[in-house]
């Protein structure tokens, strides 16, 4: 009688044993599955974190040329980090192609410390909102970009005014 009960009780450690490893295993994968995860959303916020400092540069080169804020301003294709005036050529350089919408002036004061006068062209504080975008051609992953710039002008610059 002895070792009938026994052999059941090696039975029942063996069945034990073997839940607590099916156990163990499911937390294992689970681990893995969650690290992945993780890795999968750092990986996206350091592409959309790569793809605003493309904008925002793109956003730069343009406010240091001359014809960015003229009576008629125009939408424009930066291409940053490479050379090329297409998107294409752009990417072969090894640079990315950003759009930006044409900026609009949404309003003008006169600048602090001038009077103005009838028939004279006294300076105006501008103030411009620049769009711009970029679509990355390998992730699809795509960042906007608006952006408020003051630049002080002489009168009839602003073509809101």
């Amino acid at each position: 009688m002895t070792s009938n009960t026994s052999r059941r009780q090696r039975g029942a450690t063996l069945l034990v044993t073997l839940i607590m490893l099916v156990v163990l295993t499911m937390f294992a994968v689970t681990g893995f599955n969650l690290s992945s995860v993780n890795l999968k959303i750092v990986g996206n916020f350091q592409q959309q974190k790569a793809n605003e400092s493309v904008v925002q540069q793109a956003i730069e080169q343009l406010m240091s040329t001359v014809t960015a804020f003229n009576p008629t301003p125009a939408a424009s294709d930066i291409c940053v980090n490479g050379t090329g005036s297409t998107a294409a050529a752009c990417s072969a350089s090894g640079g990315y192609f950003v759009h930006i919408d044409k900026p609009a002036c949404n309003y003008t004061t006169t600048a602090k410390g001038y009077t103005k006068k009838v028939g004279e062209l006294t300076p105006e504080d501008t103030n411009w909102e620049v769009r711009a975008s970029y679509t990355d051609s390998l992730t699809k992953a795509s960042s906007a970009l608006v952006q408020g710039i003051a630049v002080r002008m002489l009168a009839g610059n602003c073509p809101a005014s």
